[in-house]
């Protein structure tokens, strides 16, 4: 049986809701961005079909065959991360499953209004719908989003303990503040609403980053709609987030080199573990 992992970052499930227009948000990836695609087979299966990325605009497809990894006697990973993606509208299909459209765009003008939110966990025993550590190796998804953080929706908490003296002086014996900032995700047109599922889905992994800054759910908040925009499949989410403050210095500079966002090319390469992805023409 294969199951495409739900934590990848391109859509191929089809939505069962046949009412109304389709929403005119297009996925946006930047060329810097690499999109890790998952497939988990279980029992005795062949490898699944090669996956064959369809270019729009220059009406031309390439297939690129899987790596893989088997996880154990029963169950294997199969693996393809595309990086350096040229600009374009593309669809990406696997035999008979088609994703979503999603486009590549370097346009400064088009991804200032994204955000890149970058996920993974501690190890492979917390999800079985996902592998974040291959062969020994960290992985990071990628997901880039329309929206970001706007400085309305802000809410601020404290929590203290207070002496209060015999003339009702007050003073703190101790005290930590918090800040919950609103994540915004879908612009002017909205998103579908895989967008949100997606994001909450991603809120439960240890390690969440928003543009190169590591985050946490706020409790148990999860995407709220508050906007669905009319005749249209496309609605705006807003979702509590605090920032993580008292960071471990050797987790976070592991991570930042594994997400391979640092200030330093070297670590911007074409291939990962020094193998390069088998690129089939047709």
């Amino acid at each position: 049986m294969y199951r495409i992992s739900p934590f990848t970052p391109i859509f191929f499930a089809p939505s069962a809701d046949r009412h109304g227009a389709e929403s005119k948000c297009v996925q946006v990836f930047s060329p810097a961005d690499r999109i890790l695609i998952e497939i988990i087979a279980t029992g005795e299966q062949s490898a699944p079909p090669d996956l064959v990325i369809r270019d729009v605009l220059k009406d031309k497809e390439l297939t690129y065959s899987w790596r893989f990894w088997e996880m154990n006697n029963t169950t294997t990973l199969y693996f393809i991360e595309l990086q350096r993606m040229h600009d374009g509208i593309f669809y990406a299909s696997i035999g008979n499953i088609v994703s979503k459209a999603f486009a590549v765009s370097s346009d400064e003008t088009v991804l200032q209004d994204t955000v890149l939110l970058q996920y993974s966990n501690t190890d492979n025993m917390q999800r079985n719908d996902a592998v974040f550590w291959i062969d020994g190796m960290q992985r990071f998804f990628d997901f880039r989003i329309p929206g970001g953080f706007k400085d309305d929706n802000w809410t601020f908490s404290v929590n203290n303990e207070q002496f209060t003296t015999s003339d009702n002086d007050k003073t703190d014996l101790f005290g930590h503040e918090s800040t919950i900032k609103a994540l915004t995700i879908g612009n002017g047109d909205g998103c579908p609403v895989w967008f949100a599922d997606l994001l909450n889905r991603l809120l439960c992994c240890n390690y969440v980053y928003v543009d190169k800054v590591r985050y946490c759910r706020n409790e148990g908040d999860v995407p709220e709609m508050n906007c669905e925009v009319e005749g249209q499949k496309s609605y705006i989410f807003t979702q509590g987030l605090q920032r993580v403050v008292n960071l471990n210095p050797a987790i976070e500079d592991t991570n930042l080199l594994v997400m391979r966002r640092v200030p330093d090319d070297r670590y911007r390469v074409t291939s990962i573990d020094n193998e390069t992805f088998n690129l089939i023409l047709p």
